[in-house]
């Protein structure tokens, strides 16, 4: 599961910044008429978040908030003017109707990958455990919260759209590329769709810095376990922050958002890099429950809950193995059709090297985890990323990239 995640999340980036680099450099040149290649925006927009997560993740987790409050707040005033003004032809009840997809429930299933691509990144809230005040507390509120407002957000949004288009005209919402856009030139004026747009530069900058935040904790703790070099495993002296994962990290989300965008073109590349990168989180996803059924089986059975613990699993596995098997049956059409082939070599690639590890040196299995499922419950807590903590040398007892110093969970 770890192998798949260090993939699914690798690709988050290449993904995310050729989406940024090809729509800022359109909207620069419409407005302005001066072109900037993709490529540029997308190395300065690497550079920018590895900068600010260098300097601090508490600053950067603030400008990260920030971004995202902006957006919805621009977005979400246009919507709810359409709705208030009745949109195209009134409501639209039939919306909610599976039925009315085209093609049934193969659609739907179709439809499903994309879904778990843009809910894809809530479960990264886990990777900054270490550096959070009372994280057996905050975590599980910050991964059902961030889960519970984002579809309350995307349900709304997406009726507010259809209704603004009107269902005599969804194939012209189908076909536009930028549905939201055009609704704020119709319903408030172009000023507006130009405030908008930049309401997309907000929540794209606000995307890369979560996924960049994420990976960076990711290469820092492989480093720290000494499953990649253990120079990625080192702090700043004197920010305490994990910047040897920074490089790292940022070299490699250039050189593969570079080959992806020359390859596919940059915006073809994040449709195309985000079919890649759930394909990888999918099984992730039914593997997580599966894992809890078994754990508090076994582990816990007294508090087992036949709802929880059972019947809500259970369901999960149900609806994520739909939408694996609709996804990949029949196989889609280039560049798609090959990338179900790599995921599965990864992942036998990822069985040989636990295979590997087993054999020379069985500690390093058992410790994988083991630094994450931390039980820091006391006043340790109010340490931060901007906190002093350990040296910049690889650390003998565990700690975080904040220098937190846990105690064994």
């Amino acid at each position: 599961m770890g192998w798949l995640l260090f993939f699914a999340y690798a690709l988050q980036s290449p993904l995310n910044t050729n989406l940024f680099g090809s729509f800022v450099s359109d909207l620069i040149k419409s407005n302005t008429g001066v072109s900037i290649p993709w490529w540029v925006l997308m190395a300065f927009i690497i550079a920018f978040v590895g900068a600010l997560a260098w300097w601090s993740i508490h600053r950067s987790m603030q400008l990260d908030l920030a971004f995202v409050v902006a957006e919805v707040t621009i977005v979400g005033a246009l919507l709810i003017l359409i709705l208030v003004k009745g949109g195209a032809q009134g409501p639209v009840p039939g919306a909610w109707n599976p039925g009315n997809s085209p093609s049934g429930l193969s659609g739907i299933g179709l439809a499903f990958i994309f879904v778990v691509f843009a809910f894809f990144g809530f479960e990264s809230s886990t990777t900054v455990a270490e550096e959070v005040r009372r994280p057996r507390r905050n975590i599980p509120i910050a991964l059902v919260g961030s889960v519970v407002l984002t579809g309350v957000w995307f349900c709304f949004a997406m009726y507010a759209v259809i209704v603004g288009y009107g269902p005599s005209h969804i194939g012209s919402l189908a076909s536009a590329s930028a549905p939201v856009t055009d609704l704020a030139t119709r319903y408030i004026g172009h000023w507006y769709s130009i405030v908008v747009s930049l309401a997309a530069v907000s929540a794209q900058i606000a995307v890369l810095i979560a996924i960049h935040n994420a990976n960076y904790r990711i290469f820092y703790a492989l480093g720290r376990e000494r499953l990649l070099p253990p120079i990625l495993g080192k702090t700043h002296p004197r920010l305490r922050t994990p910047h040897m994962a920074i490089i790292a990290y940022s070299v490699l989300a250039l050189g593969l958002g570079l080959m992806f965008g020359l390859l596919w073109t940059p915006a073809a590349a994040f449709g195309d890099v985000g079919y890649f990168s759930s394909l990888g989180i999918l099984p992730i996803y039914f593997l997580t429950n599966v894992a809890l059924i078994v754990f508090m089986w076994r582990k816990h059975r007294a508090e087992f809950s036949w709802v929880f613990h059972g019947l809500f699993p259970l369901i999960a596995m149900v609806i994520i193995g739909f939408g694996m098997y609709t996804s990949l049956h029949p196989i889609p059409p280039y560049p798609e059709n090959f990338m179900p082939f790599f995921v599965l070599g990864w992942i036998l690639i990822g069985v040989g090297w636990m295979m590997y590890l087993r054999r020379r040196d069985p500690r390093k299995l058992q410790l994988i985890g083991q630094i994450v499922f931390l039980d820091i419950e006391s006043p340790h807590d109010a340490h931060t990323a901007d906190q002093p903590g350990q040296t910049g040398e690889q650390p003998q007892a565990p700690t975080g990239p904040g220098g937190v110093q846990p105690s064994p969970g």
